[in-house]
């Protein structure tokens, strides 16, 4: 054997195309399933919808279980949380893009946009995340291939939720852009803290200082900052937690040792997702044919980019 080959570094298994493809697919789901768990979790835990602020507290109370999780996980297997004052700095701008601005943009924009309006916006956030990667690595440049294969994504989205609403609005639509926008520019930068920062360190941090400003802002200007408590609204506040700790974590490891666009084309999955445990978990009806023609669409992006 010669030797630059007994020298060559061991490829990290989430580097390896089956496993990638695996830990994608599965956060996906576990973000999927958030949808419905959020759906139940607001009837459990009697949260006026109406307010948003409420539900703000209610998500930042999510988050801070999730970063909780995290340095429990990482006490109990002994990983380092160690952080210096440049880390940490990187990681508040962090916590302020992906888990605090991304989610106050959302929340606020949620209440006057159109349900299929807001699916397709987000998912136009994929599509920024890969041009932002294009200008930030050379090895991830926009190609032919990559700009079909985001299209037939977003296509497949358009056709899950039904078209969209012709109604346009900047508190709306505009604010969903904003969060899309938030939520990709944070993707590329997770994947440049991952050079310098361990996943568990930048998940564990920013989850820790977005959700403290989402509590802070929640009570502060909710009308209500009291949740129904019961053993199932506690149960399944956990599973969030746990959600947002676990599929965090997953992902900035998946950037870490894989291209931006390879990654992020996974994400039109999470709606197809949302929407077959929405009918498991809470009887909502939906359009088979739709479903099966979205997920057509979705698979053939995914194909589309792995063909790179």
């Amino acid at each position: 054997m010669r030797n630059e080959e007994i020298n060559q570094p061991k490829q990290n298994i989430l580097a390896r195309r089956p496993v990638m493809i695996a830990v994608a697919l599965f956060v996906c789901l576990l973000w999927g399933s958030a949808y419905p768990s959020i759906v139940s979790s607001y009837r459990l835990l009697s949260i006026n919808t109406a307010d948003v602020f409420q539900v703000m507290l209610f998500a930042g109370t999510r988050f801070m279980i999730a970063a909780i999780l995290i340095f429990i996980y990482a006490f109990v297997t002994k990983k380092s949380m160690r952080i210096d004052f440049k880390g940490l700095k990187l990681v508040i701008v962090l916590g302020m893009l992906q888990t605090f601005g991304q989610y106050i943009f959302f929340f606020l924009g949620l209440r006057f946009v159109h349900p299929a309006n807001g699916s397709i916006v987000s998912s136009l956030g994929i599509f920024m995340t890969v041009i932002i990667a294009h200008f930030s690595y050379k090895s991830d440049r926009l190609t032919p291939k990559k700009v079909w294969g985001f299209a037939v994504g977003i296509i497949g989205i358009i056709i899950l939720n039904g078209g969209a609403a012709s109604t346009f609005t900047f508190l709306g639509e505009g604010f969903l852009f904003i969060a899309a926008l938030l939520g990709a520019i944070a993707g590329v930068y997770t994947k440049k803290l991952t050079t310098v920062l361990s996943p568990y360190i930048i998940t564990g941090y920013q989850l820790l200082i977005g959700s403290t400003l989402l509590i802070l802002v929640g009570s502060t200007f909710a009308t209500d900052v009291s949740f129904t408590f019961t053993k199932p609204s506690t149960t399944l506040l956990f599973y969030l937690g746990f959600v947002s700790a676990a599929a965090f974590t997953l992902w900035s490891a998946l950037l870490k040792h894989n291209k931006v666009s390879r990654v992020s084309i996974y994400r039109f999955s999470i709606p197809v997702f949302s929407v077959l445990l929405s009918f498991i978990f809470l009887q909502e009806a939906f359009d088979v044919v739709s479903v099966l023609i979205a997920l057509a669409f979705v698979a053939s992006g995914i194909v589309l980019i792995n063909m790179e």
